[in-house]
């Protein structure tokens, strides 16, 4: 039976060095394409066949995140303690304060600034390309912007907190199929993602496969860091399925090696952070950022989108400038993150805590 690595500290360091790079990975997926929407209109990059090829590489390495960031999710809530009516009562308790609060608070953050921007018409061409206007909003469909009843919330990347809480009210669930009838239920996971075949979008089939697998290495009392045996050959095959990826949807070909692609790429990740850990000069630096990872999440968008409409308006829409764009916005956005989120630790830290749940 598989067993964790020994010491507790030494577990949560090596998820704790993932979290900014993993961050960073979802700026870069958010930060990719090569149309940008204004309130007159869209503007495209026509010939964009070298940019889309980058970006189907670097995009496939950066949804390695989303589920492993689920994973981590899943593990850490069963890690650790049995489960009862008392635990599960008290981890919804917390989890309101660490998801719940910030999601309704960065929402209609989110909310409020584009309703007060839409009327101001220099910055409406920037806020109106994509979104209703808001003064004809009916009072649902205000509620549905900023929970993502029907669709994502208004702060998109929130979409990820919104399935995550539903998975944590869901967990009794995961428990039970955890404890009797595991296999059967994380080969159907698995069927329902490789195949996208899932009755609901909310939560998605991606959110559930790999909490639930997060979930069952915890109740099993397992390590999420067995694959260290796998060793570093797996970059090889990598690398590979990389390659045949680019081709394959280039060609227009479709996505069948998405998955696999993306399964490897999270095993390497995991094995990925022994080495970060080893290091103290890397490790300390990057649990150092972990700590501004979640406001980085929070703010990066719409600041990502404004960052490319500015950029695609003002200058001229070829591939090495929507190449350059792709590379240096995502590291201004994170850079001016980092900068707020230690401003706002000196001057506000109880906000800051407040709106990061506490991180």
């Amino acid at each position: 039976m598989p067993t964790e690595p020994a010491g507790r500290d030494n577990h949560l360091v090596r998820l704790d060095v993932l979290r900014f790079p993993l961050i960073v990975l979802i700026v870069y997926l958010h930060a990719s394409g090569v149309t940008a929407n204004f309130a007159d209109g869209s503007r495209a990059l026509v010939d964009a066949r070298t940019v889309e090829g980058v970006q189907i590489v670097t995009g496939s390495i950066a949804r390695i995140a989303v589920p492993l960031f689920f994973m981590m999710s899943g593990f850490l809530f069963f890690r650790g303690a049995a489960f009862s009516g008392e635990i599960y009562r008290a981890k919804l308790r917390s989890r309101a304060k660490s998801l719940l609060i910030p999601f309704l608070f960065w929402n209609l953050a989110l909310f409020g600034l584009v309703a007060i921007a839409q009327g101001v018409p220099p910055l409406a061409p920037l806020f109106n390309g994509e979104n209703q206007a808001f003064a004809t909003l009916t009072p649902f469909q205000m509620i549905d912007f900023i929970l993502g009843i029907t669709h994502y919330p208004i702060a998109y990347q929130f979409w990820f907190i919104r399935d995550l809480m539903i998975l944590v009210i869901m967990s009794p669930l995961l428990w039970l199929a955890a404890r009797h009838v595991p296999w059967i239920v994380l080969t159907a996971l698995t069927a329902a993602w490789i195949f996208n075949i899932w009755p609901t979008p909310v939560p998605a089939a991606e959110p559930t496969l790999f909490f639930y697998l997060g979930s069952f290495v915890a109740i099993r009392g397992w390590s999420l860091f067995e694959v260290d045996r796998l060793g570093s050959w797996l970059a090889v095959p990598f690398v590979l399925l990389l390659v045949a990826l680019r081709a394959e949807q280039l060609a227009g070909h479709g996505n069948y090696l998405l998955h696999p692609t993306m399964a490897v790429g999270l095993v390497l990740a995991l094995k990925a952070s022994r080495w970060l850990a080893e290091s103290a000069w890397l490790r300390d630096r990057l649990v150092a950022l972990g700590s501004a990872s979640f406001f980085v999440f929070a703010v990066h968008e719409p600041l990502v989108t404004i960052g490319k409409k500015l950029a695609f308006r003002a200058l001229p829409m070829t591939a090495a400038t929507v190449l350059a764009t792709y590379a240096v916005l995502p590291v201004l956005v994170i850079g001016l993150a980092l900068i707020a989120h230690r401003v706002l630790n000196v001057v506000a830290p109880g906000f800051l805590r407040l709106i990061t749940g506490g991180r």
